[in-house]
């Protein structure tokens, strides 16, 4: 019974990444995982609760990768406490395990389905927008220490999304960079060493507007 719960996930993974919520049927992934149907609805009850389902998987196997034991994630009052240099360094440090799994494409299931989002209906859309909103938290928290800019202003979720823009890199991006530099789907140790140290080197420049007092006018 476990297994096919696990098939299902793994496999709804794989086909709502691909056609989206909106697109894809429960007898298109029964078919998939070839497994009756109506498994799903005894597991799961419906598609929604599937697609909940699912994103929760990708969320954790993503949490995972980035922080281990969730005793390991700071909270958002050991952060307020932090000093300048210790809010940089976690901040490395999070742009680190964030990059490891861009470039190894570990987190693509649940790339491609926030990618899609805009496209589905606004029920569904609210449902992936709150699982990813917590993930936000962390990061906004970090750059208010390190910004000074207030918590849910419009510059402070710029400045945000700017950053973290850089480390999602877009499939095409990909596929642009691996066929300019000749190589395949893996991306060599020094290619990796060179985009977490452009990245990092763009942050800092922006950071340093922040610190030095250069606000956007």
């Amino acid at each position: 019974m476990k297994d096919t719960r696990a098939k299902l996930l793994k496999t709804s993974a794989r086909i709502f990444a691909r056609k989206g919520y909106s697109g894809t049927s429960v007898r298109d992934i029964a078919r998939a995982a070839h497994i009756n149907v109506s498994a799903i609805a005894y597991y799961f009850g419906g598609k929604r609760e599937l697609f909940l389902q699912t994103i929760r998987v990708l969320v954790e196997q993503h949490r995972r990768r980035v922080w281990g034991n969730r005793a390991d994630i700071p909270t958002v009052q050991q952060i307020t406490g932090y000093s300048y240099e210790q809010a940089l360094d976690l901040l490395h440090r999070l742009f680190d395990k964030l990059l490891d799994n861009s470039l190894s494409r570990s987190d693509l299931p649940l790339e491609r389905i926030a990618t899609q989002v805009e496209l589905e209906t606004a029920g569904v859309r609210k449902m992936v927008l709150e699982y990813m909103l917590p993930f936000h938290e962390l990061p906004y928290k970090l750059l208010v220490k390190l910004t000074g800019l207030a918590e849910n202003s419009p510059e402070l979720l710029c400045v945000a999304h700017g950053i973290f823009g850089q480390i999602w890199i877009s499939e095409s991006h990909r596929l642009l960079i691996q066929h300019k530099l000749g190589i395949g789907k893996n991306y060599p140790p020094a290619l990796r060493e060179t985009i977490k140290r452009t990245i990092w080197a763009h942050t800092l420049g922006i950071l340093s507007l922040y610190k030095k007092g250069i606000k956007h006018k």
